[in-house]
């Protein structure tokens, strides 16, 4: 008779199986997960190297179209007054003054000192509105001149004055467009102590007339006074290595003129008509974007009443304080005397003229930079047989003449054309 079996054994043998199952199953688990990891790794690797050589191949594509780019130079090929470009105070002169047959024989260069008491005095004598983008001439001036030298038709008289303009801008100007067949008789070339000196604009080489007007010449020759600092010279090599970043402008003046080619007319069905047009636009229009400019963004209108502002803030802010001019001061020189140089080697007949301000202008500029500026005019113009012209010290000029500290209103403008046309520098013959 057999032996009955002990239940502890039987509780001991099924635990130990239990064990042994649970062990097993971790060991699966385990494996499962190794397995799992490995693919999960060979499969990041697989996406690591797909993009690496997307990448590479990407940077491949790129410098074998910048090396096209470089050899082809496509954008060298064609005018660069017709490349794709941003509609600028510069853009609108630029278009005008080539399109102009023939070239005028007079062009007046400056800022809105020249600009504004120019047309100003324009619209009152036309008796109409002017938009400033449709009109860069002097018509009183023309008529003075006319008469002066008893022609049978009035010469043209182009204003290339633009706001915020500094000696450089002026510069490119005569460098970059006045020459033959585009080359006038007389430039006259209004100045201020602004022009030297302005503490809102730290590089001359990022101006937009400069970044425009670069397209029309050369620049190599300028690098170290048009971009002073470091940055903006690497800026300007890297693009001469990288041919689409050297013409990023360009490229994005062209973006922008598609997209406006393709969604205008959606636009125009579905948005409401811009206000622009019924603003001020100096008032309405951020400042970053008031060198970009449209057909009746900016109206002068004829017999404005007579009003005086105060703009003491914004011409502080453009002097700035203590010796912090000179810096600016001795970059823009350099290109004054560029300027007179180049004119004087192109036979054009220069007129150096020292635009009038007001007393309370001239009290809220640095010691001693007042005294740097007008020499550098007198020396200059001296040294290469150029006429001089001081208008500050004329005593004709009262606050009347003026709608702010700097800026000449009609009555301003036309003593200023007066004292131009009366001038023993200019003598016009022809028809």
């Amino acid at each position: 008779m057999s032996s009955p079996i002990k239940t502890d054994s039987i509780d001991n043998l099924e635990t130990s199986k239990s064990k042994t199952t649970a062990s097993h199953l971790r060991s699966l688990e385990q494996i499962e997960q190794s397995y799992a990891s490995q693919e999960l790794n060979a499969s990041q690797k697989s996406l690591g190297r797909l993009v690496n050589e997307v990448l590479i191949l990407g940077l491949l594509v790129l410098v074998l179209i910048n090396c096209a780019l470089c050899l082809t130079r496509p954008f060298d090929n064609i005018d660069p007054a017709k490349l794709p470009a941003i509609h600028t105070w510069t853009w609108w002169a630029t278009q005008e003054y080539l399109s102009d047959t023939p070239t005028p024989p007079v062009v007046l260069v400056g800022s809105s000192l020249f600009m504004h008491s120019i047309s100003r005095q324009d619209a009152d004598f036309l008796n109409q509105d002017l938009d400033y983008v449709r009109h860069h001439y002097s018509s009183y001036l023309g008529s003075k001149l006319q008469k002066r030298f008893h022609l049978t038709s009035q010469p043209v008289c182009f204003n290339f004055s633009l706001p915020g303009d500094l000696v450089s801008d002026d510069y490119m100007i005569v460098r970059g467009l006045l020459k033959d067949p585009h080359k006038p008789k007389y430039v006259i070339l209004g100045l201020s102590l602004r022009d030297f000196i302005d503490n809102a604009s730290h590089c001359p080489g990022t101006t937009p007339p400069f970044r425009y007007l670069r397209r029309f010449t050369d620049i190599d020759d300028l690098v170290n006074i048009a971009f002073p600092l470091f940055w903006q010279r690497f800026d300007y090599y890297f693009g001469k290595t990288f041919y689409p970043w050297a013409k990023k402008l360009d490229i994005q003046a062209w973006c922008s003129e598609q997209t406006k080619l393709w969604l205008g007319p959606l636009a125009d069905k579905l948005c409401s008509p811009c206000m622009l047009n019924e603003l001020d636009y100096r008032k309405h229009v951020p400042a970053n974007l008031h060198s970009e400019v449209e057909e009746g963004m900016a109206i002068v209108k004829a017999h404005i009443p007579y009003a005086y502002e105060h703009n003491f803030a914004d011409y502080k802010r453009r002097y700035g304080s203590g010796q912090n001019f000179q810096w600016m001061f001795n970059l823009q020189k350099q290109f004054f005397v560029k300027l007179v140089s180049l004119a004087k080697e192109r036979n054009i007949n220069l007129i150096i003229l020292n635009m009038p301000l007001t007393k309370e202008n001239m009290d809220m500029m640095p010691a001693g930079s007042y005294q740097l500026y007008s020499d550098l005019l007198k020396r200059e113009a001296e040294h290469n047989g150029f006429p001089y012209i001081d208008l500050n010290k004329n005593p004709m000029f009262t606050t009347a003449d003026f709608y702010d500290t700097a800026h000449m209103n009609s009555s301003g403008g036309k003593k200023l054309l007066d004292a131009i046309a009366k001038s023993s520098c200019i003598s016009l013959s022809g028809p």
